[in-house]
């Protein structure tokens, strides 16, 4: 049993010792179950957090080139910069109000050369919008409204950018409309006319809310000041301003936007100061292209909704792409580099970020594909808005003409569109259709709301600028038309030739700088001159050949105009209107238009334009008077007086009458007309915002509503009541074909044919007579002594006495001498006030009224062997017969036709040429570019810029000429003289005179020229100075103090030398009278003419109440005067017009040709 018990115990141990080393086996089995699990999970956690590196890496691979071209650029950027600021916030601070082409140029060629010349590091090739913007910045302002165009990008820059309060410039309202997009509902918007405008804002300033005052003039309220200076008061945490003398709590929030819609306003240099100042005015290129848009919407709709949506996502592309990177940029900012590849949210983001950046830029592709596939379609398109753009920026510079010209962008684009509606043509040459119709509609638009003098400077307008656009051909150079409408004149010229007059001379001078003209002068002086003075001495130069090997400018009538300017400029007007009428498309159109129409016919054509929120503005001319004309329009559109439709005539206390008629009106429908509302330019305001509301008001408006309104030319009229209107003017029309047609036609058709054949002939000279009347104005003293208003209701009453007084007839005989007494006593003669235009008046009618004018009579006086004529047509004919007659035998404009002088029309239509030429120069651009300017005055051409003109003058002023060593010491010359006579006086009264006006020459220069030279700032008068000699005009501030003239800058200034020779010949021996006096370079020749009475008047012991001046024209030139006259004085420089002095007969004869 021992031992047994001794085995068990050993086998018990054995069995321990197994069972031990068993559970170590266990242990160590699970420890490297343990281990291996560990190591696994290990593993599989790496193994994820790689997957997670790649996906990392792989995601940031995509923007790891461009973020580090980034990097570089940063680091580039540490050395640049400076400059780069420092251009930015002189683009924000400085460059808003100039125009495009003005803001490259100060940029480009300004500013970042004057870096690089100071040594300041800047980024070469930098654009402004680089620096201050991005791209997703821009496309979010684009779907907010505003326009593509670089100049609108800069100046939504410049106003996000900016610290002081923006000023926009904007008549197109592009800018204002921006604003709105831009701040949706949130917006306050008021005017400073607006009720209670100030509790509006003080309330905005209080809550923190955006504020746009619209509609500000050239002066601000005086109580906003404190805003605009930002003259904020902290008082611990708070903040106030103080408005109108109350303090108002100031909310950060708080933003301010200004808008004008003045076109070129002056502000107060303070304004400058506390605003930023940016000028919206649409460009010529912007316009364009939103013009393209509207049009191929009107045209081709679904290419533009389809190009609108295009754009609209290709923007939301940018933004997301921008919305997207800075989520990336923001998340790996906040990420914990330790555990950066355990956050899984952070590589899934970037998964889905390189995702929808793979399919944005893929949509762009297609995007880009699908664009220009749009954009070559629409292309098509492209001349018709180029057209259009280029007409309304013609027509928006016709405000500089005259206030009344004003005209929206808004109703510009309504007549572009009925022109659109308006064309049938739908082949392939819709284009070139669309292009000839807006043309006429726009130029039929606008030219009836101008006076008949202006017309033609509109259309040589749109002429001379479809030339420069190459959208019609004519031979020319960019040189010649600068030439046609400067006309320089080379000083110190005296011509070669008796017939040919010196400024006559010095233009063909200046001319043979041009290329084409360089022998002009040497064929005229000495290959050809008589044969020039043939074609000098011309009726109708402008129809004749030139001679020698000029004939060839029949072939280049642009060119012809260029010899016309300088030898006769007195047929350029009508050269000019013939060029137009051959070389515009559709010419004859144009240059007639509306010349078969009457007053009553245009007008119903403009009520077919017009809607209740368009009034019809008539602008009143001397004599013109549209109620008539509107009440029978109304008696046809079934609207009686009294009843729905009312007259207000404006005056004190017609004002409230007129506003209550217009609330009724609005609402019932009625007609309502305001006449004279100039009368009252401070109620014009009311009415401005009362034609706002009901603009606004679209549910509440009668459709059959109209409004009238009646007005003389006046600045106090609202620009917003000017643009907003169909604008018509009731001026007889130029020549007296074009009137004898109006006045003929202003009768209704059926009327007439209805009447006895007596009746006809004889209201047919009754229009001859009053087309003869109204255009022997044009004369001057040679057509009537004073100018009298005779208008159309003259020849409308002569008509209904005509009737009545025939019809009423029982004998069949046609009563003359109370016809001719009626009419010419009466009728015209109420005008009449001068005895001898009275006399005119009668002899016109008795010549006339009699029976001879129902038997061909001939109609132009004192004709007979001058190759003219115009005989009243044979009895019996209709009115269209009539009409056909007007027509065709009246081919040619001249004075033969009133009885007058071929010379007598030499003075007028060359001042109409100067007029004409000068307005044109006056409207051309001012700001061209440096491509432009070497094309326009290149090649060895005399023209020059108007800033060359400015410095040349006031180079030759102040150093050639030193007019400031010419001024006269008064008080020196006094000593010279023992006793002083009258002549003494007037010659020292003279001196006076001239000092004051040199003094007034040289300070306005010299400031001028330190103005240019940067010393001084370049005042309002400076600017009107440059704009004045730029265009070679006598500046106002010299017209001023000095004579009487109507001579051109250079020829001005060549007299004012003559004048200072002839005071100092004077000047060196005073006791002494010039052998011979020029009277015409006296400041006062009246004062001469005194001084010689009372000299003689002392010599012979004469009263002088009781001494007269008799003249003896002598056979002697000034240059053979070698002594003293006996009695009175030697005088030269008068001048005779109207008919011309014969030396040897010693008597009055007629003028000579062109004398």
């Amino acid at each position: 049993v021992r031992v047994k018990k001794e085995e068990l115990a050993v086998v018990k141990e054995r069995v321990r010792q197994i069972n031990e080393m068993v559970e170590g086996l266990r242990r160590r089995l699970d420890e490297a179950i343990t281990e291996k699990t560990e190591v696994e999970a290990q593993a599989a956690k790496l193994e994820e957090k790689l997957r997670a590196a790649e996906k990392l890496v792989n995601g940031l691979s995509g923007e790891n080139e461009r973020w580090g071209h980034n990097v570089k650029k940063l680091r580039e950027s540490t050395l640049s910069i400076i400059g780069d600021v420092l251009l930015a916030s002189a683009f924000v601070s400085y460059i808003g109000p100039f125009s495009a082409t003005f803001r490259e140029d100060l940029f480009k060629n300004k500013w970042t050369p004057m870096l690089g010349s100071c040594k300041i590091p800047s980024t070469e090739g930098i654009e402004p919008l680089e620096i201050l913007t991005t791209d997703s910045a821009m496309a979010g302002w684009k779907n907010e409204g505003l326009p593509a165009d670089d100049m609108s990008l800069q100046n939504a820059t410049i106003i996000t950018s900016c610290a002081r309060w923006p000023l926009m410039i904007d008549p197109q309202l592009q800018g204002s409309n921006w604003i709105r997009g831009r701040t949706g509902g949130d917006l306050v918007v008021f005017t400073l006319n607006t009720d209670r405008w100030m509790n509006r804002l003080v309330n905005a300033i209080s809550m923190g809310k955006i504020v746009m005052i619209e509609a500000l003039g050239q002066e601000i309220d005086a109580t906003l000041d404190p805003l605009l200076s930002r003259a904020i008061i902290k008082k611990g945490n708070s903040k106030t301003i103080e408005l109108g003398g109350d303090p108002v709590d100031y909310d950060d929030s708080f933003k301010l936007y200004l808008q004008t819609k003045l076109s070129n306003p002056h502000f107060r240099p303070e304004v400058a100061a506390q605003c930023t100042i940016i000028n919206f005015i649409v460009t010529e290129k912007g316009l364009e292209d939103q013009l393209l848009a509207m049009v191929v919407n009107v045209e081709r709709p679904e290419l533009e909704a389809e190009k609108s949506e295009l754009v609209r996502r290709q923007n939301e592309f940018q933004v997301q792409l921008a919305q997207l990177e800075q989520n990336l940029l923001d998340a790996l900012s906040e990420a914990d580099p330790a555990t950066i590849l355990d956050n899984k949210e952070l590589i899934k983001s970037l998964e889905d970020t390189k995702a929808t950046s793979n399919e944005i830029a893929i949509q762009r592709e297609k995007a880009k594909e699908t664009e220009a596939t749009i954009n070559q379609q629409r292309e098509l398109y492209r001349k018709v808005a180029a057209e259009g753009s280029t007409l309304y920026f013609l027509i928006i510079s016709l405000c500089f003409i005259d206030h009344m010209y004003q005209y929206s962008l808004e109703t510009f684009t309504t007549f572009f569109f009925k022109a659109i509606e308006r064309t049938n043509v739908k082949d392939e040459t819709r284009v070139d259709v669309l292009r000839q119709n807006i043309r006429f509609t726009i130029y039929q638009w606008v030219s009836r709301g101008l006076f008949e003098k202006h017309k033609l400077i509109y259309l040589s307008l749109i002429t001379f600028r479809l030339m420069q656009k190459k959208v019609i051909d004519v031979n020319y150079e960019p040189a010649e038309l600068q030439f046609l409408l400067q006309a320089p004149i080379k000083p110190n010229q005296f011509s070669p030739l008796d017939w040919l007059p010196t400024e006559a001379w010095a233009k063909v001078q200046s001319m043979g700088a041009l290329d084409e003209f360089k022998s002009f002068a040497q064929n005229l002086e000495k290959d050809a001159p008589s044969r020039f003075k043939d074609w000098y001495n011309e009726l109708a130069p402008e129809e004749c050949k030139l001679p020698l090997d000029w004939k060839r400018l029949e072939s280049m009538p642009f060119k012809k105009l260029l010899v016309l300017r300088c030898l006769r400029p007195d047929r350029l007007t009508i050269a000019t209107t013939n060029f137009i009428r051959d070389t515009l498309p559709d010419g004859p159109a144009f240059v007639e238009m509306d010349s078969k129409n009457s007053f009553l016919e245009i007008l119903q054509s403009s009520y077919d334009d017009s809607t209740p929120n368009t009034p019809i503005f008539f602008i009143l001319s001397p004599g013109a008077d549209p109620v008539k004309d509107v009440e029978k329009l109304a008696k046809k559109k079934g609207f009686e007086a009294g009843k729905n439709f009312f007259q207000i005539a404006l005056g004190q206390g017609q004002d409230v009458v007129a506003m209550e008629r217009l609330e009724r009106g609005h609402r019932e429908g009625h007609w309502v007309m305001l006449q004279n509302i100039h009368l009252m330019p401070r109620w014009l305001i009311e009415l401005e915002k009362k034609l706002d509301a009901f603009a606004q008001d679209a549910g509440g408006t009668n459709p059959a509503f109209r409004l009238y309104l009646s007005a003389e030319p006046s600045n106090e009229i609202p620009i917003g009541i000017l643009e907003r209107c169909i604008k018509l003017t009731n001026e007889p029309p130029a020549g007296l074909r074009a009137n004898m047609k109006r006045a003929w036609t202003y009768f209704p058709k059926e009327e007439i044919d209805d009447k006895d054949a007596k009746i006809r002939a004889i209201l047919f000279g009754l229009s001859f007579f009053h087309s003869t009347v109204l255009e022997r104005r044009k004369f001057g003293p040679k057509g009537w002594n004073m100018f009298y208003p005779f208008n159309i209701g003259d020849l409308r009453d002569s008509y209904h006495v005509l009737v009545k007084y025939i019809e009423s007839s029982t004998s069949g005989k046609i009563p003359w001498d109370d016809l001719t007494y009626i009419f010419g006593e009466i009728m015209y003669g109420g005008h009449i006030v001068d005895d001898w235009d009275r006399k005119l008046c009668k002899n016109y009618l008795e010549n006339m009224m009699n029976n001879n004018l129902l038997d061909e009579i001939e109609l132009f006086p004192f004709v007979e062997g001058k190759n003219i004529s115009f005989r009243a047509p044979p009895l019996g004919g209709t009115f269209e017969k009539y009409y056909e007659y007007i027509e065709t035998t009246i081919t040619t404009e001249t004075p033969l036709a009133y009885g007058l002088h071929p010379n007598a029309e030499i003075g007028f239509r060359t001042l109409q040429c100067n007029i004409l030429f000068e307005t044109l120069m006056e409207l051309q651009p001012r700001d061209t570019s440096a491509e432009e300017k070497e094309e326009s005055g290149g090649g060895g051409s005399a023209i020059r810029t108007p800033m060359d003109i400015v410095q040349d003058t006031i180079r030759q002023c102040l150093d050639d000429f030193d007019l400031k060593g010419k001024i006269f010491t008064i008080d020196d010359i006094r000593t010279k003289i023992t006793k002083i006579g009258p002549y003494q006086n007037v010659f020292l009264q003279e001196c006076e005179y001239m000092n004051a006006l040199l003094k007034e020459i040289v300070r306005s220069l010299d400031e001028c020229d330190n103005g240019l030279k940067g010393n001084l700032t370049i005042s309002e008068q400076m600017e009107q100075l440059m704009d004045a000699i730029g265009l070679l005009r006598v500046p106002a501030t010299w017209v001023k103090k000095a004579y009487p003239s109507k001579r051109g800058l250079v020829s001005w200034l060549e007299n004012l030398m003559k004048r200072i020779d002839q005071l100092s010949i004077w000047k060196d021996d005073p006791e002494t009278v010039p052998k011979v006096t020029y009277l015409s370079r006296l400041f006062n020749p009246q004062s001469f003419l005194t001084a010689i009475k009372q000299v003689v008047g002392r010599e012979h012991k004469w009263e002088l109440n009781k001494v007269m001046i008799s003249t003896e024209v002598t056979k002697k030139q000034v240059e053979e005067i070698d002594q003293y006259a006996r009695d009175g004085s030697y005088i030269f420089g008068l001048i005779l017009e109207g008919a011309r002095w014969d030396i040897q007969v010693q008597q009055l004869e007629e003028s000579k040709p062109k004398e």
